[in-house]
């Protein structure tokens, strides 16, 4: 049936994450699964169905599933992660959203032409830093309705003449009869550092774009205790100020080209029953990281995490499967498997380093040193994951890190789990208040089960 109306429009994922990459070939789509033969080893890496764009014309050539998943192009180049952003409509009061395809403009009258995007990203690590908002570094499109690539050029006030900092590109897909959905892509930057010229940008490593006559950004020190200042402050590349008894760290003026930022597209059309002129827009964040080097493993506590707890709160009512919780001890595992628990549980290491630092506690381990042994904590775990149904979930979530346990720097309060990680504060890593809820709520469950069995058969 022809549709008469849209009453709204979405961009579905409302926030995509790209991840850089200087190959010209884009990453495919995979799945990571459990192994059925291996439940508590490795994930499995399975390729996934997978659009074909030419990029000279906009159109999706095809869908394949790749016979392998590969990270890397035959060059060697990492291959960037470029999500695809599909317009999404609804067309009733109370009905679903359905992908926005050229058959429904068409229907309206109107066509592929008819939307206007926009991009607008930026990085702003070095204002974020500086303070000078002649520091940003942003770029924008300005609307497009065809199909041509559209480079991220990011400019900078303080930037040297005619140069820009490199922020990807975006397509809108040009739909065909095989492919009518309305949808971009976002292909994000190759990975390269940017800084000022001179010593340091005298690189084949070094696009040369910030002006020091111009920014404070090369040079450029944390003051102390100032509210631009990180836990720890020296996570940008620079020089130890050589004063006897000084912390201060100096620049040395380098940018990354990872950037976040909004997409939007707007449809100006005219309702056919009521004769009116309507506009409709929806928008998406995209935002860029590094490259996935462990894309079998996932961390322990996520974005997807946070998000889940900020749109659903702490608590949970309903019963928890104990697949979720299953997957948290999961999580677990693959982060300790990145990790040399015995190097981190040194006290000039990791969090012992920073707790002796940052309060002048005692540089004492964490954990006992026998028993830290990346072998022996990865096969507890596994053990717990494996026997999570034998009522172990009660132990475990005793020993969970609650969120306002973070600066209990006892013995017993740095041995809670997660142990040895650190979270965004520098201090000792929490779960969030929702997935120790989970664990809880998932273990009263199982005792309470195994008491009803207990009175039953009483």
């Amino acid at each position: 049936m022809p549709i008469t109306r849209i009453l709204e429009l979405r961009i579905l994922p409302p926030f995509a994450i790209g991840r850089l990459g200087s190959s010209p070939d884009p990453m495919d789509n995979y799945e990571v699964a459990i192994r059925e033969d291996d439940p508590v080893g490795f994930r499995q890496i399975l390729p996934a169905d997978t659009l074909v764009v030419d990029r000279g014309s906009g159109e999706i050539t095809g869908l394949v599933k790749p016979p392998r998943v590969q990270f890397r192009d035959a060059a060697g180049r990492i291959r960037p992660v470029s999500p695809f952003l599909e317009v999404w409509a609804r067309f009733e009061a109370d009905g679903p959203l359905l992908p926005l395809t050229a058959h429904h403009l068409a229907d309206l009258g109107l066509t592929p032409a008819d939307l206007q995007w926009s991009a607008h990203l930026g990085n702003i690590k070095v204002f974020r830093r500086t303070g000078d908002t002649h520091d940003k570094v942003e770029a924008m499109t300005g609307p497009f309705s065809d199909h041509t690539v559209r480079e991220l050029h990011g400019l900078c006030d303080n930037f040297l003449p005619d140069t820009f900092l490199f922020l990807g590109s975006v397509q809108y897909i040009k739909p065909t009869e095989a492919f009518p959905e309305i949808r971009l892509r976002f292909t994000p930057a190759p990975g390269k550092v940017y800084g000022p010229p001179g010593p340091d940008g005298a690189s084949d490593n070094v696009v040369p774009v910030y002006d020091p006559t111009r920014g404070h950004w090369v040079g450029f020190a944390d003051p102390d205790n100032s509210r631009l200042s990180t836990n720890p402050a020296t996570i940008y590349a620079g020089r130890a100020d050589p004063t006897p008894g000084s912390d201060l760290w100096f620049s040395r003026g380098f940018l990354d080209d990872e950037c976040d930022g909004i997409i939007d597209v707007q449809l100006t059309y005219t309702e056919k029953a009521a004769g009116t002129q309507k506009t409709l827009g929806a928008y998406a964040r995209v935002s860029v990281g590094p490259p996935t080097f462990a894309p079998d493993s996932f961390p322990v506590r996520t974005v997807a995490d946070e998000l889940e707890q900020a749109m659903l709160g702490p608590d949970v009512d309903a019963p928890v499967a104990q697949g979720e919780v299953a997957e948290i001890v999961r999580r677990v595992i693959d982060t300790v498997r990145l990790m040399n628990t015995e190097v981190m549980n040194r006290p000039t290491q990791g969090m012992g380093r920073m707790d002796h630092l940052d309060v002048a506690r005692a540089a004492e381990p964490i954990q006992d040193p026998s028993i830290i042994d990346a072998l022996a904590i990865r096969s507890r775990h596994e053990r717990v994951l494996l026997a999570l149904e034998s009522g172990t979930l009660a132990w475990f979530a005793r020993v969970l890190r609650d969120y306002d346990e973070v600066g209990d720097l006892s013995d017993e309060g740095r041995r809670k789990m997660p142990s040895l990680m650190r979270g965004a504060d520098a201090r000792h890593l929490a779960l969030t208040r929702r997935q120790v809820n989970k664990v809880r709520a998932a273990a009263r469950a199982l005792l309470a089960a195994e008491a009803n069995t207990d009175h039953t058969e009483g």
